[in-house]
């Protein structure tokens, strides 16, 4: 059993961190903290890479890694003075939702931990939303940290 604390390269991660390894000491199990970082950012950030360096592609492990480092950033500011030997750090290149659903079953999470934000109806029908797409389809339970910003 594990927790799955899933986080977006936003300042507005804390919380989803903090509430993960709150779970995680709980029930005495490992904590991992996972970003899924798109294809489009991440092809954007490739380019940027080739510019100013002889690296030429990336391995779909090394892509992996490269996301996984956003997550170990977050941990790290986050949790500073905690006991990370129960603390991993996965990374994901593709569609956060199925990411997150995937990486949940792979790991056997008790528990998912993902923030979200408080919007209007509007804003609901207009624009999808992550957490609310893995509170329909996760086949475990989630918890959602909210945070006070809307849309």
């Amino acid at each position: 059993m594990s927790i799955l604390a899933a986080v977006d390269a936003t300042s507005e991660h804390d919380s989803v961190v903090e509430i993960g390894y709150d779970l995680a000491s709980a029930y005495e199990t490992e904590l991992s903290v996972l970003h899924v970082v798109s294809q489009e950012a991440f092809e954007s950030r490739k380019a940027a890479v080739e510019r100013v360096s002889d690296v030429q592609g990336y391995s779909k492990p090394q892509r992996a890694d490269a996301a996984a480092n956003v997550a170990n950033k977050v941990v790290v500011e986050t949790l500073e003075n905690s006991d990370r030997e129960t603390i991993s750090t996965v990374g994901r290149v593709g569609e956060p939702v199925p990411s997150i659903l995937d990486v949940a079953a792979d790991i056997d999470a008790e528990y998912i931990v993902i923030g979200g934000r408080k919007r209007s109806p509007t804003g609901k029908a207009l624009f999808g939303s992550t957490t609310q797409s893995v509170l329909l389809e996760a086949d475990r339970p989630v918890v959602t940290v909210m945070s006070d910003t809307g849309e």
